[in-house]
């Protein structure tokens, strides 16, 4: 199934690129060295912990596995399934932000679900290696608490790949599959090889290309950046769960989802693909028309798998 939102751009969406162009924030990330510093304007939204208020809206708790914090956001009231494992962006490198928090909220109260959402090792101190490690071990647990049929892997940009990437470790590995995988704006390929990128580059205001290869690196940690577990663009995707997949035509990283697009036709995985002209990388963790619009479809895609665990169909 493939979704395409064509509708002219909202003016709150125009003025946020246009607000980025004129930070040069695209132009901040190349430092000329891997550092990662956080760059001051990531400093003023990052939030590894949920913020207050939104204890308002659900319930918040924290727990800790393999050394890691674990959040938990659930409905303040009421049936709470599935259980959606949400794996944060950022490189690779950053925690996770407001942003990410706000749309997990809504997405609590829109589809009912339960949230965990772990702190993962980040590079670079950490590589790709220890966070699935990590992943995998929590993923087991949950399977001691839920049939398969009531999680969803979900994750944005960087956890958008580690998200697909942790299915195809799942399927390899003969543990139960989860009843789906939902990516928003995914990161699938960290060499940023793909040719097409360098076109939709000057459309993007927000992702460096250059920067994006040096977080890629320190993730693989000395390991071949095309290893499936670091760009699962490169794995097989046969004996997958249903795949949902959303970007904006205003993100280089589309480049690559259109191509996995590709190649999940070939190999006959299962895929609903949903393409927002003009939208910027992670749009849908904002809050104007064309972001409310996605965080709607994705609750109802999760709310949807809930239904369906319940009257057990396939």
């Amino acid at each position: 199934m493939i979704f395409r939102y064509t509708a002219a751009p909202s003016m709150p969406s125009l003025l946020l690129e246009k607000m980025l162009r004129v930070a040069r924030v695209k132009e901040s990330q190349d430092e000329g060295k891997p550092n990662f510093r956080v760059r001051d304007y990531s400093r003023s939204i990052t939030s590894p912990e949920p913020p207050d208020y939104l204890r308002l809206r659900v319930d918040v708790s924290k727990s800790e596995f393999e050394g890691s914090p674990i959040h938990i956001l659930s409905p303040r009231r009421g049936k709470t399934s599935p259980r959606v494992l949400f794996l944060h962006g950022g490189s690779y490198v950053v925690n996770a932000t407001r942003p990410h928090w706000r749309f997990l909220a809504g997405l609590v109260e829109r589809s009912g679900c339960t949230v965990i959402a772990p702190d993962y090792p980040l590079a670079p101190r950490h590589s790709f290696a220890d966070a699935y490690r990590m992943l995998t071990k929590l993923y087991r647990s949950l399977l001691d608490e839920v049939p398969p049929t009531d999680i969803i892997l979900m994750g944005d940009s960087a956890g958008g790949g580690l998200a697909l990437g942790l299915s195809m470790l799942i399927r390899d590995e003969k543990i139960p599959q989860p009843a789906a995988v939902v990516m928003l704006s995914p990161w699938l390929d960290v060499t940023m090889s793909n040719p097409y990128m360098e076109e939709i580059d000057p459309e993007d205001p927000f992702l460096n290309i250059e920067a994006l290869r040096k977080a890629g690196s320190s993730w693989a940690h000395g390991a071949n950046p095309r290893k499936p577990l670091i760009s699962p663009i490169y794995g097989d995707l046969a004996g997958l769960p249903p795949l949902h997949l959303f970007t904006g035509t205003k993100d280089v990283l589309i480049a690559d989802s259109r191509r996995l697009r590709g190649l999940c036709m070939a190999a006959g995985a299962k895929l609903a693909y949903y393409e927002f002209e003009n939208m910027l990388h992670d749009w849908m963790l904002l809050d104007f028309k064309e972001a409310r619009m996605a965080a709607i479809q994705i609750a109802a895609i999760v709310a949807g798998y809930s239904a369906c665990s319940t009257a057990n169909c396939q």
